[in-house]
């Protein structure tokens, strides 16, 4: 059936031409429907119960959406400097969703003028009453400012020469993507003030999602053309073929636009993983018309100079269809099983990659296998590369790169096999032991490179003020005007005292830390840092301040309290491990009464990051379960699905174990690598067993037939594993740090699978035999003829087919000779089709001794004795045999144990019956 799918664009070519157009002009029109989806929300779990608690805190606290208008400038508390720094703060506030802009002209300041006796007055001021006409004037509000503990390093550095304009956006109630208006509006008023200032830039979620989306289109732009280029120069270099390079590009072409099309129509949005699609498409695709292109050239070669250009074309597709066409159908379904595996992860963003991956696959193999043979018939010419026939002869070992390959791997295969397992086996230990030192993250700034304007500028601001990333600890208490009592406040103030002693976070500002400044005013030096001792004088100190000046730290009925952290910590393991800190802190000092909750946007993208260790863990498991389970029913054995995933388990071990060497954490990009890795490096592995499992079927010769598959499967296994690590290595050039570093794993995990199907598979594989199951249901055998042969008397269709696939087949024409009178051989034949003669000769005269008949066996004799021949046995038609072979019967009996022991009692009883009719007859 699937040989029939690869001869429909040969058999039926206007229908099949129709249909590819008609669904590219489908797919095509769904490509204006594409979405870009870069907002944070992608990288949280759909499912994270802590979203309703951040809505719910955000809509009484404010926003955690909050961005810095970072601003230096040696004079700037000088009259002109603050006149353009009021003009800034005023564009700000009329641009679309902007809730609050504060900055030093919302800010207020608490003198405290003290007399002989204590202070006399306390003042609340803003620390800019207007712009100042004065130097000194400007001076002045510089000292009050920087006087006030609450605002250093949240709106002024310790020298005043640079300050924060903090930014926050509205919650929207309906889900839309608010930032790209908000990072134009901020760019614009900045742009226009920057001639005004030293430095001056905003960094914030939307400048984050507007760079984010600049640098996706630039992906898209960049390395999808360059992996093509990649492509064609490294099969050009290898195969010697530009029609092998023409055909992936063709293929890629189609697949892109069906597969950004199918997106369109289902409404899954690209993200910053979709920038590899292109790539992924262009360069796995490729892998599989290599194959198709390696086995059509063989099929050239087969037909020799004698036939026709057009027959020979034909022919080559129908050889193709039958050798690669199930291998090929299986490979896609394993690599879009290694990318659907993703889907297990509660991350939007690896969802919808995982999506639009899976897609790429399936678009691509159905492509792959209708336009191929297509292009194939029309376009394929007559001849194979001049080189491919040299490099595709199994006992030549020529200059080329896959035959020197070959040759050193064929060293160690033939002298030192024991020992290159072993040593494979101990460097497997090794690399997962560094394995084990493998960390988590997930945060955006990390998915940019630590030379990128956004990434130091994010460092400056940590450097000059505090981090731009901020989250919430919540205090809840059962009755209103809780957070009046000092004893709740003190709790505040403890726990800030304890993220002071984490030393981790850059700052913290509560109701605790305004009432202990509004104390040290009213008190002086005696009542620093000091929370008022009573409720009433906790009231009085309140007055002071400005409603607005609370709202993000206490709730109206002072039932709810805030801290607003800021902090700079990138790494999601190194964040998790002290918040996990923090929370077992907070539920001690807040006690029964209080129920706390640590909540942010930042927290819940980093908390995801735990599960994307589960989740790499469970979509490994997965696909090599199934992988397993599909060689296993493939080959019919357990033992084919164990050595059908030694190849993939071996690059993931050491894969895992480069990262911890190298420091490379598990992020939305690396932690998709095994399981892709797992799917595309099955490829090989397919090809590999089943052509060694064909070649099986016509000798006794095993490790020879490990040599020849290897031989014929090398040049495009090397070939497509060397694109794919070239044009995994072009996700280098991502704007991203995340797809860099799934394109270095990826490349060199394919360049590692090199190694594990060519040098370790083939020395597992010589020691076993495999039976196809595609090759059992594709025998093609008179049934009653297999139910009446003696030799597979009691055995089930399933034992005789088995039977017949590790038999050798032979197809005799009329008039030759299958068993010579006179020869030793420990054979034995089961005629299948067609007839053939017993013929003795005894000096110059000759006899006809029988006629065998399909299902009749000659030569069970010589099977079991080593002795000559007594006739001839010659073909009267074309007689297709099976043929038994003593010694490969034994090698088969630890292989086949119960197939071998059922044919050896069916021989013991012909015999028995031969033996009983020549006693008879005597």
């Amino acid at each position: 059936m699937i040989s029939n799918l690869f001869l429909l664009g040969i058999r039926r070519p206007g229908p099949v031409l129709l249909a590819l157009l008609a669904i590219t002009a489908v797919t095509a029109a769904g490509l204006p429907r594409l979405t870009i989806d870069t907002s944070f929300n992608s990288l949280i779990p759909a499912d994270d119960p802590a979203k309703l608690i951040h809505q719910r805190v955000m809509s009484e606290f404010g926003s955690d959406n909050k961005t810095i208008v970072y601003v230096h400038d040696p004079e700037l508390w000088t009259p002109e400097k603050l006149r353009a720094l009021d003009d800034l703060q005023r564009s700000l506030k009329q641009i679309d969703h902007v809730y609050r802009v504060d900055s030093l002209f919302s800010l207020r300041t608490i003198r405290g003028e003290s007399g002989p006796d204590g202070p006399v007055e306390v003042q609340s001021t803003p620390v800019l009453d207007g712009i100042p006409d004065t130097a000194e004037e400007a001076e002045a509000a510089r000292r009050r400012a920087l006087d006030n503990p609450l605002y250093l390093g949240n709106f002024f550095s310790d020298q005043g020469d640079v300050t924060a304009i903090i930014v926050t956006a509205h919650e929207p109630e309906e889900p839309q993507d608010i930032n790209p208006v908000l990072y134009a509006g901020i760019e614009e008023a900045v742009e226009r003030h920057a001639k005004d200032f030293e430095r001056i830039f905003q960094v914030g979620p939307p400048r984050i999602n507007a760079e984010l989306k600049a640098s996706l289109y630039e992906d898209f732009k960049v390395l999808g053309p360059l992996s093509a280029l990649v492509l064609v120069v490294a099969i050009i270099v290898f195969l010697r073929s530009s029609l092998a390079a023409v055909i992936p590009i063709l293929t890629s072409g189609l697949s892109i636009v069906w597969t950004f099309g199918l997106l369109g129509w289902m409404g899954v949005p690209l993200n910053i993983l979709s920038a590899m699609i292109p790539s992924l498409i262009i360069v796995i695709g490729s892998t599989e018309d290599t194959h198709i292109m390696a086995a059509y050239f063989r099929g050239l070669i087969k037909q020799g100079d004698s036939v026709d250009k057009k027959v020979a074309r034909g022919k080559a597709i129908e050889y193709l269809a039958r050798h690669v066409g199930l291998p090929l159908v299986l490979t896609v379904l394993t690599t879009a099983l290694g990318f659907a595996s993703n889907l297990l992860s509660s991350i939007t963003l690896i969802q919808q990659f995982a999506i639009a991956a899976t897609l790429a696959m399936i678009t691509n193999g159905i492509v792959t296998i209708f336009a191929v043979p297509l292009v194939l018939a029309h376009l394929g010419g007559g001849e194979p590369p001049a080189s491919f026939a040299r490099e595709s002869d199994p006992q030549s070992i020529g200059p080329s790169l896959p035959n020197h390959i070959i040759r050193i791997f064929r060293i160690s295969q033939d002298h030192f096999p024991t020992g290159t397992l072993a040593v494979t086996a101990i460097l497997c230990v090794f690399f997962l032991y560094h394995a084990s030192k493998l960390y988590v993250t997930n945060d955006p700034l990390s998915y940019f490179p630590s030379d990128r304007p956004l990434v130091q500028e994010t460092h400056m601001i940590h450097e000059d003020l505090a981090g731009i990333r901020v989250f919430f600890i919540t205090v809840e208490a059962e009755n209103d005007k809780a957070f009046l009592e000092p004893e709740n406040v003190k709790r505040l103030a403890s726990i800030q005292r304890f993220m002071d002693k984490q030393g981790v976070f850059d700052s913290s500002i509560s109701l605790a830390d305004h009432l202990a400044y509004i104390n040290r005013e009213f008190q002086g030096d005696f009542g620093r840092d000091a929370i008022p001792a009573t409720r009433q004088l906790i009231a009085q100190y309140l007055l002071f301040f400005h409603r607005g000046e609370l709202e993000s730290y206490v709730s109206h009925d002072y039932r709810r309290a805030n801290i607003i952290v800021r902090h700079s910590i990138s790494d999601s393991h190194t964040l998790n491990q002290y918040i996990r800190e923090l929370e077992d802190v907070v539920d001690q000092l807040t006690g029964p009464t209080l129920e706390a909750e640590i909540i942010g946007e930042n927290l819940m993208v980093n908390r995801a990051a735990e599960s994307l260790m589960v989740a790499q863990v469970k979509a490994l498991a997965l696909l090599l379960g199934l992988i397993f389970v599909l060689m296993s029913i493939m080959f019919t054995s357990l033992k084919g699905g164990i050595i059908a995933m030694i190849p993939s388990v071996i690059p993931i071990a050491l894969m895992f174990g480069l990262m911890g060497l190298l420091d490379i954490p598990l992020n939305p990009g690396t932690a998709m690598v095994a399981v892709i890795a797992v799917g595309i490096a099955i490829d090989g592995t397919i090809h590999l067993l089943a052509r060694y499992n064909e070649l099986c079927r016509r000798t006794s010769d095993f490790v020879g037939a490990v040599h020849q598959a290897v031989g014929e499967v090398a040049a495009p296994l090397i070939v497509s594993s060397v694109a794919l690590a070239l044009g995994f290595g072009v996700l280098l050039m991502s704007n991203f740090t995340v797809v860099a570093q799934f394109g270095a794993l990826a490349a060199a995990t394919m360049l590692i699978s090199i190694v594990a199907n060519l040098l370790i598979t083939p020395i597992i594989m010589a020691r076993v035999r495999l039976v196809g199951l595609y090759q059992m249901l594709g025998i093609k055998v008179d049934r009653e003829v297999l139910e009446s042969a003696p030799l597979f008397a009691g055995m089930s269709n399933y034992q005789r087919r088995k039977a017949i696939l590790i038999s050798e087949m032979g197809e005799f024409e009329a008039g030759q000779c299958l068993v010579k009178q006179g020869e030793v051989g420990r054979c034995m034949y089961l005629i299948l089709e067609g007839e053939a003669e017993v013929i003795r000769h005894d000096g110059d005269q000759q006899r006809s001794l029988a006629i065998l008949k399909p299902g009749q066996i000659f030569g069970e004799v010589g099977y079991i004795r080593d002795i000559e021949r007594t006739a001839d046995v010659a073909a009267t038609k074309p007689v297709t045999a099976l043929r038994f072979d003593f010694e490969r019967m034994q090698k088969d009996l630890k292989f086949f144990p119960h197939i071998v022991a059922k044919l050896n009692f069916n021989i013991s009883a012909v015999l028995g019956e031969r033996l009983a009719d020549v006693l008879d007859q005597r």
